[in-house]
């Protein structure tokens, strides 16, 4: 045990808290929330974390996670991201201050009271180590995997179970004052843990990869189903039509011979009518070149998108005038992206008397793009659309563009390109 003197104690304590919070905020930036009411509150948590941590420390992190939740979540519904955030924090200042204690016992002497040179040193070396877990969260994108899993509750036991066990562990070392004697143990315990852990993350995210995959394999078959029994309508559609079309032919045959202009003018008249009728089908128009789109999945996803634009009334035109099957980054990713990103699409032609979508995929020698362009009101501002919490929906916390960005952080390959104009927003997806 290492006993330090009592002012140099609470600097290293308060040190100790902001770091928490500097984690915390490299994990959840929302910077929707952030405002002088959340930013106030956060300033007065950290300095009521530092109190009750240097009272009592059992309960400061409970504080500290109870009150992050209050200060940024408001919804009955469960903000497990925001829980996650909290806990990896909790998690990750305990084992940057576990390998620290481990590194200045090697150089401190336990009789001896430390002061400020000591504090100074061991902040310093848990601030190093920070930075580097930091480093390490974005590297392999923490971000990421917590968003994709915080539609269920799984990893957030899994990360209270951990700190739980922690937590009582270290109480319980510290309480018998033989955190020396035990540091190899202790050190053993958090690794089996944190192996326990991966593993259990890693099949969590095999299980819910086969969940998404089997759900985009049943929206397929639905989606699918859905363009045979149109396209079997529309065939039906042809043999009445060239029934209506043979008595029409054989009606103006029969008004041509009376040699009657005028009503021959009315007759042509309510054939082109008819014809137009028929030929403005909208299916015919909607799923046009769509027999190019040779992936499965590629070819569900627009069929999907393409009738719900239709049941919107939108207007919207498609194209895809070369063959596209085989696709370099994972299927999966494309299609969520591809999914977003139409989605936002919608969304904001809904609001429009006369809005406008035209998807197209373009192929050219190696290189795929696929281009999503919708009329708008009022431009939106580029770079405020691929912030995470933005949404050009009222009252609505949605994630504008920003998973966008960060699955094309998986792929160096992938080109992202927005632009804008007084009544256009493009966006380009660009396959390399």
């Amino acid at each position: 045990m290492i006993y330090v003197e009592t002012r140099a104690y609470l600097l290293g304590t308060l040190l100790s808290w902001i770091m928490v919070f500097a984690i915390f905020f490299s994990i959840y930036h929302d910077r929707k929330k952030l405002n002088f009411k959340t930013i106030t509150a956060t300033v007065v948590l950290l300095i009521a974390d530092a109190i009750v941590d240097s009272l009592a420390d059992d309960w400061s992190f409970l504080l500290f996670v109870v009150g992050i939740y209050l200060i940024f979540e408001h919804h009955v519904k469960p903000n497990y991201f925001l829980l996650d955030a909290a806990l990896i924090s909790s998690i990750t200042i305990y084992l940057v201050d576990i390998v620290m204690s481990a590194i200045v016992m090697l150089f401190v002497q336990t009789q001896d009271t430390q002061g400020w040179n000591f504090t100074l040193i061991s902040s310093a070396i848990e601030w190093a180590l920070a930075l580097g877990v930091i480093f390490l969260y974005r590297k392999y994108d923490l971000v990421g995997f917590l968003k994709r899993t915080a539609k269920t509750s799984v990893v957030t036991l899994l990360l209270t179970y951990f700190f739980v066990v922690l937590s009582i562990f270290m109480n319980f070392i510290n309480h018998f004052q033989a955190y020396r004697k035990l540091i190899i143990g202790i050190l053993l315990f958090i690794v089996i843990q944190i192996i326990v852990l991966l593993l259990i993350f890693l099949l969590e995210t095999k299980h819910q990869k086969s969940l998404y995959q089997q759900q985009l394999s049943e929206e397929q078959f639905k989606n699918l189903k859905m363009y045979t029994d149109q396209l079997e309508r529309d065939q039906l559609s042809v043999r009445k039509f060239k029934h209506d079309y043979e008595n029409l032919l054989l009606s103006l045959r029969t008004v041509a011979d009376s040699a009657s202009d005028n009503a021959l003018i009315e007759s042509l008249n309510k054939f082109e009518s008819y014809s137009d009728d028929y030929f403005n089908n909208a299916s015919m128009k909607l799923y046009k070149d769509l027999n190019n789109v040779q992936n499965p999945y590629l070819k569900s996803l627009f069929i999907s998108k393409l009738n719900q634009i239709n049941h919107s009334h939108i207007d919207c035109h498609f194209e895809c005038r070369n063959v596209i099957n085989d696709i370099s980054i994972n299927i999966f990713d494309l299609v969520r992206l591809l999914g977003i990103a139409i989605d936002n699409a919608i969304e904001a032609t809904k609001k429009q008397a006369k809005g406008k979508i035209q998807l197209a995929i373009i192929s050219e020698d190696d290189q795929i793009t696929f281009v999503i362009d919708n009329t708008v009101i009022t431009p939106e501002k580029v770079a405020s659309l691929s912030q995470t919490g933005y949404s050009t929906k009222k009252n609505h916390s949605g994630l504008g563009l920003s998973n966008v960005q960060d699955i094309k952080k998986k792929y160096p390959n992938l080109l992202v390109q927005y632009s804008e104009d007084a009544d256009w927003f493009h966006l380009q997806l660009v396959l390399i």
